[in-house]
């Protein structure tokens, strides 16, 4: 059985009623902070119980917006039970058409009429919660084990009381396999681990010294205390504080350290909080091994506390592995776009503004084949996409490396305003805008995402001055096998344009189309011409060493003015880009610096102004209008 649904009411940022889906094996929930994935992972452990047998209190910042009239709901549905689940539960089983389910519902309220006040627990099973609680049996089957965020894993390792490895090496088969008492002459390679209690116990109590003490104790109450006629002797013996073959068992488990030897000098079990965070996942997903039966659940936070990138990626990628060959449920919180970039899309639950949003195919307008290519082309820097307030989806590198510097320099820098920058490449912008389209047109997430599009229509003039002077004659221009198109051959604009919006477009993702031809075109078209040809100066003075860039700029500028209509001189300025003079991201990385020269502290910056409307727009769109 696995956890495939829990419903959350008046639990810490959730009010009103909310359901969370589950995934079988893996599921990860990312979002940003405070959207609600710790509730969600607590609400889960609350009421199901950790396996440490840790008990949790709940408290009055527990309660939505610390409201003590309203009570606490939590629902927690349970699907694809084998045969013997359905009989250890079979009281309080729902019966459906396609399946059958466990219904497991806990409510806290709170006594405000007992001194001290406290919160009453309880917990019935059935849809409408009509059942009673399972058998306290039962109810071990249901318990989770919790991975809190930062710990300190190595301490969990250690020997000591209620130690988590006692607790796991308990679990193992036939773990007490072997002679169960001691006996002089016994091959002692034979003994049980009760055997080797009872050893140990023996070994202790015949000792020579302690048979000493005991001696020495006996003459002085004999010598000094007693009476001559006083019938009295003392013995030394092992307290039997286990006195039952479970507790002898765990007594000695008890004794025992997990250490790890790194071969470095003098470094025996001395390791960093990232191993021994790896080391403690290893020893609960050992802990399922020997539970082959049994259905188990885990709860990781911040699996990548302390742990490198590449540690990060063998973790995921081993864990997405293990559960999809197991039975057992794993559940993780994450901040990391490394993480999440290994993770099979249909893993993960997007949680924004204590909403869920299943990235399952059920639920996204994604296809079959946009997940295969995302699972393949989603790297880390694409990944972060799942944690930002607004999401900038551009085709090329130009866009990519200018768009947090003109931002910046509106007032509007996407590092404030939480907004993620993602190149897709002009293949990639429908697949990553449907990340964000829901089947459901009720479900909308709130992320505003803008597609930033070319427009791929050059203008007339275009041909001769971008690509080859023998294009001033149209008669010239190829008639079979052409990848351009001019203004002058596009019958229907309007149609034409919505036709690039289709791709993309629909809430909370809007694309926002290059007026002109492409971004380099209608920059320098909408007024930043001499700007981009100072940077083309400079880059090509680089390159032919024995130019000045100031020489060069002279020359770039007469040839500009030479040219009579807009479009040709912005044509003109793109030729050193369609020549293949000089590369877009190279440019747009000096370009970039350029602007911030000019222009980040300039008192009358009508940057504004000079921009193409539509990356002004793009940009509120994602952040707030400029006033």
């Amino acid at each position: 059985m696995y956890i495939s649904s829990v419903i959350i009411e008046n639990f810490r940022c959730f009010g009103e009623s909310v359901e969370f889906k589950f995934n079988k094996g893996l599921t990860v929930l990312i979002g940003e902070n405070d959207s609600g994935k710790t509730a969600v992972i607590d609400a889960i452990r609350y009421a199901l119980g950790t396996t440490d047998q840790s008990w949790q209190r709940v408290e009055i910042t527990d309660y939505y917006n610390e409201d003590v009239t309203k009570e606490i709901k939590i629902t927690i549905i349970f699907s694809d039970l084998t045969e013997d689940e359905k009989a250890a539960f079979m009281e309080c089983l729902t019966y459906t058409k396609n399946d059958v389910l466990l219904y497991f519902n806990w409510s806290a309220r709170f006594l405000t009429n007992v001194n001290p006040n406290r919160t009453f627990i309880n917990i019935t099973c059935g849809k409408a919660g009509d059942v009673g609680s399972p058998a306290a049996e039962a109810r071990e089957l249901l318990r989770v084990t919790y991975l809190k965020p930062l710990r300190d894993a190595y301490i969990q390792m250690k020997s000591g009381r209620n130690s988590r490895l006692a607790q796991i090496l308990s679990t193992v088969p036939d773990l007490n396999a072997g002679i169960k008492e001691y006996a002089e002459g016994i091959n002692l390679n034979e003994l049980s681990l009760t055997g080797i209690f009872d050893l140990s116990n023996h070994l202790l109590a015949h000792h020579r010294k302690i048979k000493e003490v005991n001696k020495a104790i006996d003459e002085v109450l004999k010598r000094q205390m007693l009476l001559s006629n006083d019938e009295i002797k003392t013995e030394i013996i092992v307290a039997n504080t286990a006195n039952n073959e479970d507790r002898k068992i765990h007594t000695l488990l008890e004794k025992l350290d997990l250490q790890v030897d790194n071969h470095s000098k003098n470094s025996y079990g001395k390791v960093g909080l990232g191993t021994s965070n790896i080391m403690s996942m290893a020893c609960e997903l050992l802990l399922n091994q020997y539970n082959e039966e049994n259905s188990s659940f885990m709860l990781i936070e911040e699996p990548e506390a302390h742990i490198h990138a590449q540690r990060q990626l063998k973790l995921i990628q081993s864990m997405q592995t293990h559960c999809n060959t197991g039975n057992q449920q794993v559940i993780i919180t994450t901040h990391s776009p490394l993480l999440t970039s290994v993770v099979k899309l249909e893993n993960l639950v997007l949680i924004h503004n204590h909403i869920a949003y299943s990235m399952k195919s059920d639920y996204t307008m994604l296809e079959d084949n946009d997940y295969k290519y995302l699972e393949r082309y989603l790297d880390a820097t694409k990944a972060n996409l799942f944690f930002a307030r607004g999401v900038l989806i551009v085709e090329g590198p130009g866009e990519e490396l200018l768009l947090p510097t003109i931002a910046t320099l509106l007032g509007r820098s996407l590092t404030d305003y939480g907004v993620s920058i993602v190149n897709v490449k002009s293949t990639g912008l429908r697949r990553y805008a449907r990340i964000f389209q829901r089947k459901n047109s009720d479900e909308i997430i709130n992320i505003p995402v803008a597609c930033i599009a070319d427009r791929d229509i050059m203008p007339d003039c275009a041909p001769a001055i971008c690509i080859n002077e023998e294009y001033a004659d149209k008669d010239k221009w190829p008639k079979k096998n052409r990848r351009w198109k001019t203004e002058s051959e596009i019958d229907d604009n309007e149609k034409y344009l919505n036709k690039i919006k289709e791709k993309a477009d629909g809430k909370p993702v809007k694309t926002f189309i290059a007026e002109h031809w492409t971004l380099e075109y209608d920059l320098a078209r909408s007024g930043l011409a001499e700007e981009m040809l100072n940077t083309i100066s400079k880059i090509r003075a680089k390159e032919l060493k024995e130019c000045m860039p100031e020489d060069l700029l002279s020359d770039y500028i007469k040839e500009y003015n030479n040219y009579v209509t807009d479009e040709e001189k912005a044509s003109y300025v793109y030729s050193f880009f369609s020549h293949k003079t000089i590369s877009k991201a190279e440019f747009a990385q000096q370009f970039a610096i350029d602007l911030e020269e000019k222009y980040l502290n300039y008192k009358s910056n009508n940057l504004n102004e000079l921009l193409p409307k539509y990356l002004v727009e793009a940009i509120e769109y994602v952040t707030s209008p400029l006033i």
